[in-house]
């Protein structure tokens, strides 16, 4: 549990485990608040909004609206997040003047749920934790997005590398010669990744490949040369340098943070 303090983005985060209710049934923030379900669900309502919810889904409530919400279930845990939003916390890809609110159905579930436990594990690092809520805000943004896109599907060539990419990520590959392959010019495949997914297929391998590093970090032994090899990179030091760009933290610090 943090106190609030006026320099971070994260103004107070709680994980309630195994409850059997909210310690209050309404409140009103003055920040914007995410409340979500880990296990069990609970009933919200934010205005003339209302619902049941559970895990795979965020509510998110804006600075001076009253929160109602009631546990639904026998089993309950939960993570409570207020937080002050800033614009440019986000990425140009994904920057907007509204922020959604309400229910939101997260189309991630496993990124949903590793942000879940990271944050579990970084609770008495608001710095740390504030990128995983900013990747939180991301998932609810782009799910959102995804809705109101639903008639513009994606490419299904774009979609079979996207899918390559994932399960390949651990092996040198060159966009070039994928690009080449699928009958596109490097620009062409460039544009309708980034459409399709906010990013271009090179950024996508990245994400891909720091989301497979953290996970080796934290449940594994393996030194840090070792999955860098694993993950496709020549050597410790260049994947150290990638690592410390994306998350600002050097996989060493990474793991001592993460592993309990």
């Amino acid at each position: 549990m943090w106190d609030k303090t006026e320099s971070h983005k994260i103004v107070h985060y709680y994980w309630g485990e195994s409850k059997t209710q909210f310690i209050r049934e309404s409140d009103t923030y003055a920040h914007w608040v995410i409340l979500a379900a880990e296990e069990g669900t609970f009933h919200y309502a934010i205005g003339d909004e209302q619902g049941e919810v559970g895990f795979g889904q965020v509510v998110l409530c804006p600075p001076g609206q009253t929160l109602h919400r009631r546990v639904n279930s026998s089993i309950f845990s939960f993570h409570f997040i207020e937080f002050k939003w800033s614009e440019q916390e986000l990425p140009p890809s994904a920057k907007t003047k509204t922020m959604p609110s309400g229910a939101i159905t997260i189309a991630d579930e496993q990124r949903l749920l590793s942000n879940f436990q990271y944050l579990k594990q970084a609770s008495t690092d608001k710095d740390l934790s504030a990128h995983y809520v900013v990747d939180l805000l991301l998932l609810c943004l782009n799910s959102v997005r995804s809705v109101e896109e639903v008639q513009k599907p994606i490419d299904s060539t774009i979609r079979k590398v996207a899918a390559y990419i994932e399960e390949n990520a651990s092996k040198p590959m060159k966009m070039e010669d994928i690009a080449r392959e699928h009958g596109l010019s490097p620009s062409q495949f460039t544009r309708k990744f980034q459409d399709a997914y906010q990013k271009g297929p090179q950024q996508y391998l990245i994400s891909v490949r720091i989301h497979n590093i953290k996970e080796m970090l934290i449940h594994t032994d393996y030194t840090i040369d070792t999955i860098a090899q694993l993950n496709g990179f020549q050597n410790g030091f260049y994947m150290s340098k990638v690592f410390t760009q994306q998350t600002n933290l050097n996989p060493s610090e990474f793991r001592k943070t993460h592993r309990v």
